[in-house]
């Protein structure tokens, strides 16, 4: 009956020791989700990470089809554009 009554308590104390270190890594992790930048009159705006592959073109996007073109940075204060293969903007939804 004394080995019950010890054994018991014991690992209510194991099972709570266990349980520290089984929840202290749970950390929600951010979403990271890629961004390209566009520059509009002096700000920068984010949108979605852009498709923009090759060379010789400067990547450009357009919101709609009768807005005006934006160069497209990987990242903020960037001094060069992306690079692309052509040379029409990439239509995006405002």
């Amino acid at each position: 009956m004394k080995i019950k009554q010890l054994i018991l308590p014991m690992l209510a104390i194991i099972f709570a020791i266990s349980m520290v270190f089984a929840t202290t890594g749970l950390k929600e992790e951010p979403n990271m989700q890629a961004n390209d930048y566009i520059l509009v009159n002096g700000s920068w705006q984010t949108i979605d990470e852009q498709n923009c592959t090759g060379l010789g073109f400067t990547c450009q996007v357009q919101f709609g089809t009768n807005g005006p073109r934006y160069d497209v940075y990987d990242k903020m204060n960037d001094d060069k554009p992306k690079t692309s293969s052509s040379t029409d903007p990439i239509i995006i939804n405002p």
